[in-house]
């Protein structure tokens, strides 16, 4: 078995590189939003939700806004006494970074201020990565058929031959038995 390089006065630390951390978490947050709401209004819970994550500590870097949408089942949720049903809401989400010291902290504040927003029907915040931008679709080109337009394979014509009425009914009775 061979034995891994040491460093020296440490025989528990290896002197391989390891990966370096990124010193940013990155967070999402989807959410619905009442249904109910005026265009307005929805721009204002955007900005609130907004608000409450840079209070957490995140900075937003990416987002969608909320649009109308039918829910895939039905939300019931108590307000002012009675129980209210939901099958369409405002649906938009928001990625945030912060730095690794700060935002876990950060993070559990933000679910009670986004539980406490009676505009917000539904969240959910997960930690995640940030995604590269999507590579750009390869294109092919050749100089041996510039200008021209390929066409499908041609099939075989099959020749119609006439059978006799008796090659038909001695087909026939073979297949049948």
């Amino acid at each position: 078995m061979a034995e891994e390089p040491q460093a020296e006065g440490n025989p528990d630390v290896s002197t391989q590189a390891t990966p370096k951390k990124d010193s940013k978490l990155i967070y999402e947050v989807g959410f619905h939003l009442l249904p109910s709401l005026a265009e307005g209004d929805v721009s204002a819970a955007v900005e609130k939700i907004r608000a409450a994550v840079t209070k957490a500590g995140g900075t937003v870097f990416a987002e969608e806004a909320p649009k109308r949408m039918k829910l895939s089942y039905r939300i019931e949720r108590a307000d002012s006494g009675k129980r209210e049903k939901y099958t369409e809401s405002y649906f938009g989400w928001m990625k945030f970074e912060g730095h690794r010291q700060e935002l876990p902290t950060g993070i559990p504040p933000l679910q009670e201020e986004l539980r406490g927003m009676r505009d917000v029907l539904r969240f959910l915040l997960i930690e995640t990565v940030r995604e590269a931008p999507a590579p750009a679709r390869a294109v092919f080109s050749s100089d041996r058929l510039e200008g021209e337009t390929i066409a499908a394979p041609k099939r075989a014509e099959e020749k119609s031959a006439e059978v006799s009425e008796e090659e038909l009914q001695k087909g026939i009775e073979s297949l049948i038995g």
